[in-house]
C-alpha cells in the first residue's frame, strides 16, 4: 500500500521552501503534492520515493508530520471509482491528482476500497510509480 505524509507547516513565506530544501538535501523525490490551507496552518500532502527517510528526516528536523495509507488509482477511471466506493459507502474524504494520469484517494477504508475497485475492473497502484 502507499504512503502518503501529512506535513503541518505554518502558512509564512519560506516554510515550504525550507521543507523542500530539506528533502531536495537528503535526495528525496517528490512523486505526488497537494496543499490545504487552514487558516495559520496549511496542510501538506505528498508521497515520496522514500517513505522511511524521509519520515526520518522531517522528524529529525522537528516538523509536525504523519503518515497514512492512501489509493492510487487511473484518473480515468475516477468516476467509475467514485461510483463503486460510493454504492459500499466508502467515503472519500479527500483526493488530488498525482500526475496527468493518476488520482490519490484518501478513504475511510483502504483495504476494502481496493477491493471494490479491483472487483469493479478499475486498477490501483500498490506502488508509487
Amino acid at each position: 500500500m502507499v504512503k502518503q505524509f501529512s506535513v503541518f507547516l505554518e502558512n509564512a513565506p519560506g516554510r515550504l521552501s525550507n521543507l523542500m530544501d530539506i528533502l531536495e538535501f537528503h535526495k528525496i523525490k517528490v512523486l505526488a503534492f497537494g496543499i490545504a490551507e487552514a487558516g495559520n496552518y496549511g496542510i501538506v500532502r505528498m508521497i515520496v520515493d522514500n517513505d522511511e527517510k524521509a519520515l526520518e528526516i522531517m522528524r529529525q528536523s522537528n516538523i509536525a508530520v504523519n503518515q497514512t495509507e492512501v489509493v492510487i488509482a487511473d484518473l480515468e477511471s475516477l468516476p467509475r471509482a467514485v461510483h463503486v466506493l460510493g454504492d459500499i459507502k466508502i467515503n472519500i474524504d479527500y483526493a488530488y491528482t498525482m500526475d496527468c494520469s493518476k488520482v490519490v484517494l484518501k478513504v475511510d477504508d483502504v483495504k476494502k476500497a481496493i477491493e471494490a475497485l479491483s472487483n469493479a475492473g478499475i486498477s490501483t497502484y500498490a506502488s508509487k510509480c
